[in-house]
This record gives structure tokens, sequence and C-alpha cells, in this order.
């Protein structure tokens, strides 16, 4: 047994105790991914997966059991948050709702996410990742890393979203986002699934409120707007290996995407020959609700904790920040029966938390005042 229960079958070899028949070998090799993709099943080379993986030890020092590679069928979103324990309860609800599982890396060195997460995480809401360690710039590390340990708990589909990002389809039914995003990457030649950004500015108000933040900022952008050209990805978690194994630890370029070729990436539902990044379509089957803004007291924090934009960032500023993401100028407000699940599903997961890790859900600036 090798790494975690994957076994390797004593007539690979020519005899007992004999070197291998290398021909054979790779006869037999050839036929089982023949006979994989005869049956539509994923062809994984667990040679070159062990070699990557074995220099970070991640399956053995996290306690992680190699689950059969591409077992799990339902999606899982991965984030890498910091400070954002007054919205996460919320993020993590309305996701559940749509049926995903959650991973999130916990880069915060100070204040009480990580108690939150860890909460979280021993209810079973959600998978976490000690990511303290790296401070600066961490995202395309953290990814990588999650990536890798989406494979090793048998994950078929993964997606990258940030905290302030809530993935919504158009069509279907109305907690369908699992659903939608599964029967996109079934497609024969599709390996990644993309959505563009709706922004959702701060409606005028400039100070924090106690209410969901997809009830308290009702205003959106237009189809149009500079940054509607901006999207998360989600992806074939097998598809995405080849380039993962040949630099582990930092193939992620960016968080908007993975590295899959644009004739085999859907951007809302139509490859981009159709819908070019910067088309300005309407949007079609889904869409990313981006809360990037806030009220202008929380976008006062998230800058100041680093949390809003990079010296590569496409804003190069607070006032460029709030310039191209505060948009208001379409009324779209969360219907009745949303907010409605919602909040229930808000009270089941706050219910299985103790009332002390609730309280520190506060926002931190709350707090010093």
């Amino acid at each position: 047994m090798v790494g975690g229960g994957v076994q390797f079958r004593r007539h690979h070899f020519a005899g007992h105790g004999h070197q291998p028949d290398r021909a054979r070998h790779r006869r037999l090799r050839k036929q089982r991914q023949v006979d994989h993709q005869e049956a539509g099943r994923p062809v994984l080379d667990c040679r070159g997966l062990f070699c990557a993986l074995a220099p970070w030890q991640w399956y053995r020092n996290e306690g992680v059991a190699m689950r059969f590679p591409l077992s799990v069928d339902r999606p899982v979103i991965c984030a890498i948050m910091k400070q954002e324990q007054p919205y996460v309860i919320e993020w993590i609800a309305w996701h559940k709702l749509h049926g995903f599982d959650i991973m999130i890396a916990d880069n915060c060195t100070a204040g009480p996410q990580t108690a939150v997460l860890s909460a979280l995480r021993d209810v079973g809401w959600i998978r976490l990742v000690d990511w303290r360690h790296d401070p600066h710039q961490p995202q395309r590390r953290a990814y990588s890393y999650l990536y890798w340990q989406a494979l090793l708990h048998g994950y078929r589909y993964l997606g990258f979203i940030d905290a302030d990002e809530f993935f919504e389809p158009l069509e279907g039914p109305p907690w369908g986002g699992a659903q939608l995003v599964r029967s996109l990457l079934r497609r024969p030649s599709v390996r990644s699934a993309a959505f563009r950004w709706v922004n959702f500015g701060s409606d005028g108000q400039e100070v924090y409120d106690d209410e969901l933040v997809t009830v308290r900022f009702q205003r959106r952008g237009r189809h149009d707007a500079s940054t509607a050209r901006w999207k998360k990805s989600f992806a074939r978690v097998a598809s995405v290996l080849p380039k993962a194994l040949r630099n582990p630890k930092l193939f992620m370029a960016h968080g908007h995407g993975f590295p899959i070729g644009l004739h085999k990436t859907l951007v809302d539902g139509m490859t981009l020959d159709k819908h070019p990044a910067a088309m300005p379509l309407e949007w079609k089957v889904g869409w990313i609700r981006h809360y990037a803004v806030k009220s202008r007291q929380e976008l006062r924090d998230k800058i100041g904790r680093g949390a809003a934009f990079t010296p590569a960032s496409e804003a190069q500023g607070a006032e460029d920040y709030a310039a191209t993401r505060d948009q208001n100028d379409i009324p779209d407000p969360l219907d009745e029966a949303k907010v409605g699940a919602l909040r229930a599903k808000m009270a089941e997961i706050t219910r299985s938390l103790d009332p002390a890790v609730v309280k520190l859900t506060r926002p931190l600036f709350l707090q010093r005042g």
C-alpha cells in the first residue's frame, strides 16, 4: 500500500522478486487508460501525483487519508480569508443552500476569525486549512494548496470564490448552484466554467449595519460596467492536474481562473469565441454577486487590513477601488423567499455553535469603538 491506500498490483511485474517487465507494464497501463476513456472515467496518472505530493507530505502532516480520486460529485468552493468573521456565516449558509462543500484557508494572524472558523469546522460546516504562516500576498500559494487538498479529498469539481462573492444561478432551481456547475462541467469538451461579477454598491450607506450583506445592498451595476468582465471559475479537478504537477506549489496564476485553455472554458455558459471577456452582454445562466465595497466604514476597514487591492491589482488605490466597484445603477433586491431561506440556514448554523463563538463574529472595528 502506498500513500493513503493506493495499491500496486503484483501482476504488473514479470515475477515475484524479479525486475518488472517494462513493455508489459506499459501495455497494461495503456489498456487501463483505454478502458477508463471508453467508460467515460477520467484518467489519473498516480505516479506523477505522488511525486508531486511527497515533498510537501500534506497527506501525512494533516492526517488526510486520500479518498478514491474524483469520487465526490459535489463541487467544493475554496476560499482564503482574513478577518472575515462578521460575514462568514452568511457566506457559508448561502453556498450550503446551493449544495456546495466548503474549504477555507485561514490567513488571519490576529483577531477572532481563527476561533470562528475552527468552531465551524468542528461541527462539520467546513473543511479548514491553517494558512496563517503566509501573511504576504498569499492567495496564489494558498489556492495551489487548496487544489491539492480538494484532490486528496476526492472532489471532482472545485471553484475559488472570495468572502465578498456569492455565486448565484439565473436559470433553474433558485438554490441550484452546484447543479449548474456540474451540468456545465459534464459537457464533453468543457474543462472550466466561469461566471462574471455583478457589482453591488454601497447604496450610499456610510456605516455598518447588523443585517445580511445580501439584504443591505440592493443596487447593482450594469452588465457593461468595466468590472463586469472580471470572472471567477470552477473546473474539473482532473483537468488542472497536468499543470499542477509541473509546478505544485504555485501553478495558479491568479484567483480569477484556472490554467486551462480558453477553447475549453465556458463563460456564462458560452465559449469565449462567442463571449470575449470584455463583451458587454447581459448575464445569462449565472453570476457572482460581488459586495466589494459594502458601507464606507467597512471599505475603510477592508483597505486597512490589506484585503482590498495589491500593487499588482487593477485598482491602484482606495479612491480608484471605490470608484470602479461602488455601482448603484439598478435596484435589484434579493427576493423574499431567498431571504427567508438564507435566514433559516444561518439560524441553523448559529444554533450549532457555542454562544461565545457567535459573539466573536462582531466586527472588530465595532469592538474597538
